[in-house]
Order: C-alpha cells, then sequence, then structure tokens
C-alpha cells in the first residue's frame, strides 16, 4: 500500500526562527514539504527583499525543499467582517501571498473564512455574501498567478463543520477554489473527522494533521488528544485524495514533537523520514 505524502508547517517556529531558516532546520530533522505559516518576523511579504519576491532561493531548492502551501493564520484579519475596512485589508493581505505563491509555484494558499462575534453574529445571508464575494475576488487573482485557494474548516468561523463549508461552496462553483480539511478543527467542532472527509470527499486538495480534544481547541502533537488518525486515513484512502497531509502541530518543543509525531503517523500509513 501507497504511503501518504507528509508534510510540515513552520507554525512552532514562528518566533524563533525567520521561515526560510526554519526550512533548512526542518530539512535537517527529515522534512522536504513545508507549508509556510505567515506572521511578521518569520515572514511577511512587504518585508521581504525584491529578489526574494520573485523567485524561491535556488539553494533551498536545489536542497530539494518543496513549498506545498502558504497559510496565514486568523489572528489579524476577517473576510466576513461587517466593517468593509476590514474586508479590503484582508483582500490586500491575500493577493500579497496569491502573487508570492505565483513567483514562487506554491500550488495552494490556504485561507480561513472569516471570523463571527460569538455573542451577535452577523445574519448569516449577510455572512454569505461577505464570503462568496471575497473568495471570488482572489479567485480570480489566483487564476491569473496559477495558484489556487483551499478553504479551511475553522471552529470560529460561520463554517466550522465540513457540511457547513460544502454548502458555502456551492455559491462560488469555481475551479480555483477547494478546501482544506483540518482533522483537529472539526473534532473540536464536534464531528468525526473521518466523517468530515468524506462529506467533503474530491473537494479536498490538503489535510491539516494535529491533535486536540473537545474541552480545548488544540494544535497538539500527535497521539496527546483524542483525534482517531487510523480512522482519518482510512477515510483519506476511501475518497482517493492522494494529495498532502500537512503536520500543522503547535510546540514548546517542536524538535522532539514534529519527528515524534511523524513517527507516530507512519504507523497509520503516512510516509516516514526519507521515504516517497
Amino acid at each position: 500500500m501507497k504511503k501518504l505524502p507528509i508534510a510540515v508547517n513552520t507554525y512552532s517556529y514562528i518566533y524563533t526562527f525567520r521561515a526560510l531558516e526554519s526550512i533548512r532546520h526542518l530539512s535537517e530533522l527529515g522534512f522536504r514539504r513545508f507549508e509556510l505559516l505567515f506572521n511578521a518576523g518569520h515572514i511577511w511579504v512587504p518585508d521581504l527583499e525584491p529578489s526574494l519576491r520573485k523567485s524561491f532561493p535556488t539553494h533551498l531548492l536545489n536542497e530539494g525543499a518543496e513549498i506545498v502551501s502558504f497559510n496565514l493564520p486568523i489572528m489579524d484579519h476577517n473576510l466576513t467582517s461587517p466593517n468593509p475596512d476590514v474586508r479590503l485589508f484582508t483582500h490586500a493581505r491575500f493577493v500579497e501571498l496569491i502573487e508570492l505563491a505565483g513567483a514562487w509555484s506554491v500550488p495552494y494558499v490556504v485561507l480561513v473564512p472569516g471570523k463571527i462575534s460569538p455573542l451577535l453574529p452577523a445574519p448569516e445571508s449577510s455572512l454569505l455574501g461577505w464570503f462568496i464575494d471575497g473568495v471570488g475576488a482572489l479567485a480570480e487573482v489566483a487564476l491569473q498567478y496559477g495558484t489556487k485557494i483551499l478553504i479551511e474548516n475553522v471552529p470560529a468561523t460561520f463554517v466550522p463543520l465540513a457540511g457547513d463549508l460544502a454548502k458555502a461552496l456551492e455559491g462560488l462553483n469555481d475551479n480555483q477554489v477547494g478546501v482544506v480539511y483540518d482533522v483537529a478543527n472539526g473534532f473540536f467542532a464536534g464531528e468525526d473527522p473521518a466523517t468530515g472527509l468524506k462529506t467533503l470527499g474530491n473537494r479536498i486538495e490538503l489535510v491539516h494533521l494535529s491533535d486536540t480534544g473537545r474541552n480545548q481547541w488544540r494544535h497538539d502533537p500527535i497521539g496527546t488528544g483524542e483525534v482517531d488518525f487510523r480512522s482519518v486515513a482510512e477515510a483519506i484512502r476511501s475518497i482517493g485524495f492522494s494529495g498532502q497531509s500537512v503536520m500543522e502541530i503547535i510546540s514548546a518543543n517542536p524538535d522532539h514533537d514534529l519527528p515524534e509525531s511523524r513517527g507516530l503517523l507512519a504507523q497509520w500509513g503516512w510516509q516516514e523520514s526519507g521515504e516517497e
């Protein structure tokens, strides 16, 4: 049985390494495929040297490093904000990512579908309208630069579950838009990740892996929470998914926890270090 491809997110290193340094560091730990977490000081498009905005560093390419996706976390932007200025700011930040993805030949840009107020969220029709308008505009930019927008299921948004996300995407029907399914997000939001994967099926182009319980929303090392990764692997195979699974783990000791998590995932069918 062919092993499932695996990549790693640089989340755990955003305050200790710059992104390109973290790639080299993780390469020494046996990783070759990466999702870059965009955070000022780690990697931020306006801060990049002009040469880096035009092409991915040749020395990292020669060392076999591959960037599979860019990821801008939810902290400071909101695609479904009732404030139009916030939506414009969000659009501008993602246009920067898409342009860089085109220059670096990165296939995917991960997009969180906007936060909602836990006290009094905007009407669902408004949230859906802002979502469709915002993603649709970014999809046009993505087509121009040869990359693809992937929408992620996130508990703090108006589409926390796989079915919610599938319903929202029906209003788009755009080939430049796919899905990244996050198993920890799905589990914390109350669904069985294996069911979520099967619900979204061939819409999925990337999978995020980390562990969590249901009392606290976490992105912990594999095996420290309640996610059933055996059933996740079986669901991935059942839908015919052959793309990348990305370990999006937040750890205070990533040099230990990331290789350890990769080793645990290997027993359920993901690649180990050095395997292709």
